[in-house]
C-alpha cells in the first residue's frame, strides 16, 4: 500500500503548478536581491567578491527557507481545497496518506531552495563577476529547504484553511529575522534562524550578533525538536479531524 501511495504522490509533481509557481518565485527574489549589488564591485579582487557572496548566502538561504515553508503548506492545503486528500483517503488509510506526503515536503522543499540558490549566483555572476561555487553551502542550503518544507506541511495541516496557512507560516519564518534585531538571544532558538544555525550557515548577515549564535550541535537539536513538534502536531490534526 505505502509503495503505490509513494508513486501516486511521486506521479503528482509532474503537474505540480504549486511547485512551479514558489520555485519562480524564490528564483526571481534571489535574483532580485543580488542584483541590488553596485556593478562596480566586478573589479574588486577576487577575495572581496568571496566575502560579498558568502553573506549573502545566509539571506538567500533564508528567502528560499520562507518560500519552501510556504510550498510545504500550499502543497497539502491545495490538495484538501480541491478535494484531493478526501479521494485518497477513500483509497488509502489516513497515516499511508499522511506518511507518503512527507518524502513530497522534503524534496519540493530543496527544489525551491535550489532555485533561489541558483538565481542568486547567476545574478552575482552578472553583477560582479564570477564567484566560485562553495559546495559546503550548496548542501547547506538545499538541507535547510527541505526542513523547511517539513516545518510548511506540519503547519498547513494543522491550520487547513489556504490564506490562513499562507500567513501563519510565512510570519512563523520571518518573524523570528525581525524579532533578531530586538532579541537576538531568543530569535535564534526559532525557524529559520536556529535551522540556518544548525547547518553551519554564517547568520550574522541577518543582523545576528556573534555572542547571541548557537553551538551546532544544540542548533541541531532544537531544529529536530521543532520538527517534531511541527510533524507531531500535523499527525495528530491530520488522524483525529474529519476531510471534506
Amino acid at each position: 500500500m505505502i509503495g503505490r501511495a509513494l508513486r501516486a504522490q511521486a506521479r503528482s509533481f509532474a503537474g505540480d503548478i504549486v511547485l512551479l509557481g514558489v520555485t519562480v518565485a524564490a528564483l526571481l527574489m534571489s535574483l532580485s536581491l543580488a542584483m541590488s549589488i553596485p556593478p562596480d564591485l566586478a573589479g574588486a579582487p577576487l577575495e572581496a567578491r568571496e566575502a560579498l557572496a558568502g553573506s549573502l548566502t545566509a539571506v538567500i538561504a533564508m528567502y528560499g527557507a520562507v518560500l519552501a515553508a510556504v510550498y510545504g503548506s500550499f502543497r497539502y492545503t491545495v490538495d484538501r481545497r480541491d478535494g484531493v486528500i478526501a479521494q485518497r483517503l477513500m483509497l488509502q488509510s489516513r497515516w499511508v496518506t499522511l506518511l507518503v506526503r512527507v518524502p513530497g515536503a522534503v524534496v519540493g522543499g530543496a527544489v525551491v531552495s535550489l532555485a533561489g540558490m541558483v538565481g542568486g549566483h547567476l545574478a552575482l555572476t552578472v553583477t560582479v563577476g564570477g564567484i566560485p561555487v562553495a559546495w559546503s553551502t550548496v548542501g547547506s542550503t538545499l538541507a535547510v529547504g527541505a526542513v523547511a518544507g517539513l516545518w510548511g506541511m506540519g503547519l498547513g495541516v494543522v491550520v487547513q484553511v489556504h490564506l490562513v496557512a499562507l500567513f501563519l507560516v510565512s510570519l512563523s519564518m520571518s518573524g523570528p529575522v525581525l524579532l533578531a534585531m530586538l532579541w537576538g538571544a531568543g530569535a535564534v532558538y526559532l525557524p529559520p534562524l536556529v535551522m540556518l544555525e544548525a547547518f553551519r550557515l554564517d547568520i550574522g548577515a541577518l543582523g545576528v550578533a556573534a555572542t547571541d549564535r548557537l553551538d551546532g550541535s544544540l542548533a541541531a537539536g532544537v531544529t529536530a525538536g521543532w520538527m517534531v513538534a511541527a510533524l507531531l502536531a500535523g499527525a495528530l490534526a491530520f488522524l483525529r479531524r474529519d476531510v471534506t
